[in-house]
């Protein structure tokens, strides 16, 4: 049975193992993180008055790529699926923002997505903090600057979609695996090395994957899961004339998991509702080929 085991979690990102499956079922995971999750994005843009130094499709551009929180993109429509004769209200397909903002003073005002008004107050643009110096501090996404009496005012709408028809609508940044890597260390080549040149193996390797143990005087393999296929380990073995000393070689059955969101959904969010698109499809699959 496939295994899911979590090695990391935070707000940013998640980092699991899928043990049990093979290449095709981990990159469908992976395929539809980006592509069929759906999410919240500014898709129709009313421009009232703008006099900044950016054009109104410029503005326009920006303010799609805006990571909207869209934890109830889910109880939504897409815009397609709205019946007039049925729907009392739009509400279940769109979500209206606000973007009024004039220049005061004669230094350079900055426009950013905090200033971005909802009418859902379930909706809002996502913020991230980059640093400690930034706490407390407007870290929204710059949008366009401002000098004295220029203004933009704006009517935004958001609806529901999904990465497979813009980017602007992909809840991750980046989504990534990699084969487990089988680490071997061939002990009787090992013992033809000296101390020194088993700490040079081990210091060679980036991400801590090797430790040497001095009193043992064995290589011990350590946290394998970091390692990155960068050959490094190995180049330095035959520098020392011990080609056959490391051997490595992926797993064809275990994935090492990378998911960072974009701030529009929690990252365990992304993955349970990934793994649930992939199980209706499959569900669905399944039904047309029992009628055949």
């Amino acid at each position: 049975m496939p295994k899911v085991t979590i090695r990391e979690l935070t707000s940013a990102q998640v980092r699991f193992t899928l043990e049990g499956v093979d290449a095709s079922l981990s990159n469908a995971v992976r395929r539809v993180c980006i592509a069929e999750v759906p999410t919240l994005a500014i898709d129709l843009v009313e421009v009232l008055e703008n006099s900044s130094v950016l054009c109104d499709e410029f503005i326009s551009h920006r303010l799609g790529l805006v990571p909207l929180t869209s934890t109830i993109a889910k109880e939504m429509r897409f815009p397609y699926e709205f019946e007039p004769d049925v729907d009392e209200d739009d509400s279940k397909t769109e979500v209206q923002f606000e973007l009024s903002v004039k220049g005061v003073s004669e230094s350079t005002q900055a426009v950013t997505s905090e200033d971005l008004v909802c009418h859902d107050k379930r909706v809002f643009p996502a913020t991230h903090v980059m640093n400690e110096k930034h706490t407390g501090s407007n870290a929204g996404i710059l949008l366009v600057k401002l000098r004295k009496n220029q203004e933009v005012q704006l009517q935004c709408t958001a609806r529901k979609g999904i990465g497979k028809d813009h980017a602007k609508w992909s809840p991750v940044a980046t989504a990534v695996f990699r084969y487990e890597p089988v680490i071997s260390v061939n002990q009787e080549v090992l013992a033809t090395l000296n101390a020194q040149e088993r700490e040079e193996i081990a210091i060679s390797c980036p991400g801590g994957l090797l430790h040497y143990d001095a009193d043992s005087g064995l290589l011990e393999v350590d946290r394998n899961c970091q390692y990155s296929y960068d050959g490094e380990v190995q180049r330095k073995a035959q520098e020392l004339g011990k080609p056959n000393l490391i051997r490595i070689e992926p797993r064809q059955d275990k994935f090492n998991f990378v998911i960072e969101g974009t701030g529009a959904l929690p990252p365990e969010e992304i993955i349970s509702q990934a793994l649930g698109i992939l199980q209706n499809k499959l569900e669905l699959l399944k039904g047309e080929l029992d009628l055949i």
